[in-house]
């Protein structure tokens, strides 16, 4: 029996910003396996409810965790409205039978990720029904709330439909999506591309505020060895653990740069930090190899871990 329930999972996700409810319960509610193992969840797996026409948050909710045969179902539900449900701390039924999919942590065997992941239903018929750009920017806040918290990357997430293709559509439809995200459809059931999720994914992290608390901040580590820099998540001691190549050299990273410089001055902290290539050696890379240096040919190897 797994021993682990992510107890502090509606704290996480109130402050990030978003509006929680807590169902009763669900602390202690899990599949029959329990809670997760080890370090586990490795995972952040995106559903839509497949709800009918007008059914509220609730309903689902009251549906995934007392109604349905298999409960419980999930472990948020995500309303129209980006208010989110949480329904259970511990494994859930989810996810069902699916493919070997490789995350930061390791690879989740086949047919194993209700016990490696956080799922989560949004409300949505999967037939063409609208995503309100505020549910969307929500399941990228869940997402990117809940990775930072337990120690995963943005890109440890998946659709439905990549875990179990062939069975499985969510989410869709990609044409129904509204606001500035715009995913591509990998078939005719308008199934969302999960690359273009993870890219999503890591481009809001790769521009997140400074964090609120003493012990990281963001800063821009300058490499003195080569044409790159990159947008690092540090501990206070200039220690880097998440990079993200930031150029130089484009508008929108630019823009970005002076985003975070701006609140880094507000907060009178430091930003801009010397470095060199050796010392990304105990980082992440999160996204694109650095390109165009003219001083060096970077492969990957540099770091410790590249999550492209």
């Amino acid at each position: 029996m797994g021993a682990r329930y992510l107890t502090d999972m509606a704290a996480v996700l109130a402050a990030a910003g978003l509006t929680v409810t807590e169902q009763d319960g669900w602390q202690t509610r899990a599949r029959s396996s329990g809670g997760f193992d080890g370090d586990r969840p490795w995972c952040i797996m995106w559903h839509h409810a497949a709800s009918a026409p007008g059914a509220s948050a609730e309903s689902v909710a009251n549906y995934a965790s007392y109604g349905s045969d298999v409960a419980p179902v999930c472990n948020l539900v995500l309303g129209r409205d980006g208010a989110v449900i949480v329904c259970a701390a511990g494994a859930t039924n989810t996810n069902g039978k699916g493919n070997a999919l490789p995350m930061s942590r390791g690879v989740v065997p086949v047919d194993s990720m209700n016990s490696h992941a956080i799922g989560i239903e949004a409300v949505n018929t999967g037939v063409g029904e609208a995503w309100p750009a505020v549910q969307i920017d929500a399941y990228f806040r869940i997402n990117n709330a809940l990775t930072d918290a337990y120690g995963l990357v943005p890109t440890d997430l998946s659709s439905h439909a990549a875990y179990a293709p062939g069975r499985k559509i969510d989410p869709a439809t990609a044409a129904a999506v509204q606001g500035a995200w715009h995913p591509g459809a990998i078939n005719t059931s308008g199934t969302w591309s999960v690359s273009d999720m993870r890219a999503e994914a890591l481009a809001r992290w790769a521009t997140p505020p400074l964090p609120q608390g003493d012990d990281m901040q963001v800063r821009l580590l300058v490499l003195t060895d080569s044409d790159a820099q990159f947008i690092a998540e540090t501990t206070t001691d200039g220690q880097a653990l998440y990079v993200t190549w930031a150029g130089p050299g484009s508008p929108a990273v630019d823009q970005a740069v002076a985003a975070h410089r701006a609140a880094a001055h507000t907060k009178g902290q430091t930003f801009e930090q010397d470095g060199d290539i050796a010392g990304l050696f105990n980082c992440a890379l999160l996204g694109d190899l650095p390109y165009g240096d003219s001083r060096h040919q970077w492969t990957g190897a540099e770091f410790w871990r590249w999550l492209p």
